[in-house]
């Protein structure tokens, strides 16, 4: 069965341009596939005054693969005589498709050396998920949010249930999914999986990433490369996701919950990391947690003054202001894409539904984690969270929760509030949230007039 499959081949080279004397893909072929969790891109580009510096394969901005123009094309030198390079004008490239979605669209661009770029085509393809030879028995519980949202709050309510095990959530942010998913990502690339059976420079730092590494001899790539490229990788999954779950299954252990079906953790907005954690374990659930994004900057803000430092993002030489547009604008509108791809696929809770509606929003959240969502169940739940906890209130920056909620009207300046209601305004409507509230500060300004 193919892994991947080349659905349409569109080549932009059909008119010469200027800068570029041609370039052609010749592979992958239109209908075409791969056995393997990658597909290869052949072809040769040749530049006019400038060399082709390298050959880039582009998803959704990103560069997901790269390589110099350096194979021999005697029926280019023949083409174009006289023309430097040109017999050496040949690419080609190994393209992982665990990268990409599971119906993809990847830009073939060739750069020049000084600037420019041109593209070359746009292969159109479809791939398989990864399949793991094992079915774990715990599954990720995906908290997928920003700093200073209330995750840790929601880490710590959900480890309190029976069938979700927490690693010491106020102490640790544990990410050991994370972890082992980046280890898979650099391992299952081909530039590092084939250095097992060639590495010419084993002696060096990061070898066995592949990091500078050469072309694959061809007769070593066709015997095994196919194997590292399917079942090695599906190999590597299985072992990536059992190591995350032996350690959760040990917490389980400690904590005295032999029934636990989840892990909760949380996640970095990474959308590959977050796909592909849910490939390796079939059985993970979502939650997307969103906090007002103007509540979320009065506390980032609040938090860095208590600590006499800067996070989140809230470089030193940064205003607020360009804190709000670089970082905090980028972070709301990744949820909310986030949010609509994954559709029925993730749960949204809201942080302020948690801290006014505790129990009705835990039994959605455990009704949707097909676990106990009974009414002894919850309350027990929340008992135990709510128990005096010193850890807890060490990440508060507010004694009472509750008052944490519409704290930017007091917080924050009032043209930066306005222009976190302009900003904002798509994402916090689209997340519930109302944006025509005055801020105190002009609300007190407009009456003293």
């Amino acid at each position: 069965m193919a892994e991947v499959k080349i659905v349409r081949v569109e080549r932009h080279t059909d008119e010469p341009r200027e800068g570029l004397h041609g370039g052609w893909l010749d592979g992958p072929p239109e209908g075409g596939g791969s056995d393997t969790h990658n597909f290869e891109v052949v072809g040769w580009a040749l530049g006019e005054g400038a060399k082709v510096e390298a050959v880039r394969v582009v998803n959704g901005g990103q560069v997901i693969a790269e390589v110099a123009p350096s194979e021999a094309r005697a029926d280019i030198a023949r083409a174009y005589p006289g023309v430097e390079g040109a017999e050496n004008s040949g690419f080609r490239a190994l393209v992982r498709a665990t990268e990409l979605e599971p119906e993809f669209s990847v830009d073939v661009v060739a750069g020049l050396e000084g600037g420019g770029s041109f593209p070359l085509a746009t292969v159109h393809g479809e791939r398989s998920a990864l399949a793991p030879s094992r079915t774990p028995k715990l599954n990720p519980l995906m908290l997928t949010t920003i700093g200073r949202s209330g995750s840790k709050w929601l880490a710590w309510l959900l480890s309190c249930h029976p069938e979700v095990v927490g690693f010491q959530p106020l102490v640790f942010e544990p990410r050991l999914a994370t972890y082992w998913m980046t280890v898979f990502r650099s391992l299952s690339a081909p530039k590092s999986y084939l250095r097992q059976i060639h590495a010419e420079r084993w002696d060096e730092p990061r070898w066995w990433l592949g990091d500078g590494a050469g072309a694959m001899p061809a007769p070593l790539a066709l015997e095994m490369g196919e194997w590292l490229g399917s079942e090695g990788v599906d190999n590597l999954a299985a072992l990536c996701q059992q190591q995350v779950e032996a350690f959760y299954l040990e917490v389980g252990r400690h904590s005295e919950k032999p029934g636990a079906r989840y892990f909760a953790e949380k996640f970095l907005l990474d959308p590959v990391l977050l796909d592909l954690t849910t490939e390796v374990f079939p059985g993970a659930r979502e939650l997307i947690l969103v906090r007002d994004f103007r509540d979320r900057l009065s506390s980032v803000f609040a938090w860095n003054e208590m600590r006499g430092e800067r996070g989140f993002g809230h470089d030193a030489e940064m205003s607020q202001a360009e804190y709000l547009v670089e970082r905090v604008r980028g972070d709301a509108e990744g949820l909310l894409s986030r949010w609509r791809r994954r559709g029925e696929g993730a749960q949204l809770v809201r942080y302020e539904d948690l801290i006014l509606e505790p129990g009705q929003t835990l039994t959605a959240i455990l009704g949707f984690l097909d676990v106990d969502a009974g009414e002894d169940a919850v309350t027990e739940t929340l008992e135990l969270a709510n128990r005096p906890n010193e850890l807890l209130d060490g990440h508060r920056t507010v004694s009472d929760p509750a008052r944490t909620i519409g704290r930017w009207r007091r917080d924050l300046p009032a043209e930066l509030a306005a222009e976190c209601n302009e900003i904002l305004a798509p994402v916090l409507a689209e997340f519930g949230y109302a944006t025509d509230v005055e801020p105190a500060a002009d609300r007190d300004a407009r009456k003293s007039r």
